[in-house]
């Protein structure tokens, strides 16, 4: 449940997304990723908010973005929910990743992680004989753990999940205590998220979902996208102003 007596934090609006609804951000040292949810295209702007490249994706009502593996990650909010992987030079789709129980529980935020905290990668499953010897298939993926991790937001089922970004094996899941779970970033080896119906943060332990800490972002009407930079600034884009705001 939210809580009614959390310190508040002030954002100020920065710039307006670089399209129609902003509703994924990943901040880079060149700027920020910013995937707009109507025509589905994904942006890099630098921190004035213009425009220095984009691409459109598969993804479809396009919910969240992250970066990591020399990729830029898309999610897709339809059914069944998906994650798109993309080359950021090109805008390319190299990829396409069904999420755990792909048409329940929707996909907001995503975060690329590399393996850490003692987390590794599944085994890869045992080969199976080739259905046509003279015409081998090819590979699902790379195999286990060359990509590293996805953290998804699932607003619908109420739980964060831990993929693996390669073969979408789940590592892992974890509560979340409120409903329309949304952006995310992490810091000190800990997970922070947002959900949008109060503009309430969660700080998380990464390890089984405990609320370590909780507060409230106002100045924005609804806090959808959520990244931090390297400098410390929280970074919000919210869908249903387009505006992108910071917390400095």
């Amino acid at each position: 449940m939210v809580a009614t007596d959390v310190r508040t934090v002030t954002a100020r609006v920065a710039f307006k997304g670089p399209a129609i609804q902003v509703n994924g951000l990943e901040a880079v040292p060149e700027g920020l990723w910013v995937s707009d949810q109507q025509n589905n295209r994904t942006y890099l702007v630098d921190y004035d908010g213009k425009v220095l490249t984009s691409f459109r994706s598969p993804a479809r009502n396009a919910s969240g973005t992250a970066v990591g593996a020399g990729s830029v990650w898309v999610a897709s909010n339809v059914k069944p929910s998906m994650v798109f992987r993309h080359d950021p030079a090109t805008g390319e789709c190299q990829a396409a990743l069904h999420l755990p129980n792909a048409t329940e529980g929707g996909v907001h935020g995503i975060l690329w992680r590399p393996f850490e905290l003692g987390v590794a990668p599944l085994p890869a499953p045992p080969k199976a004989p080739e259905l046509f010897p003279t015409a081998h298939g090819g590979a699902l993926n790379d195999g286990p753990g060359v990509s590293g991790t996805l953290w998804v937001t699932r607003p619908g089922a109420l739980v964060i999940d831990h993929i693996d970004a390669e073969t979408a094996d789940v590592l892992g899941q974890l509560p979340f205590p409120v409903t329309r779970s949304h952006g995310l970033y992490w810091e000190d080896d800990t997970l922070v998220v947002v959900e949008t119906n109060h503009n309430h943060v969660y700080r998380l332990d990464p390890k089984d979902g405990t609320v370590l800490d909780e507060w409230q972002i106002v100045g924005v009407p609804e806090a959808h996208a959520l990244t931090r930079d390297a400098h410390g600034r929280v970074w919000i884009g919210d869908a249903s102003t387009n505006d992108i705001s910071v917390i400095e």
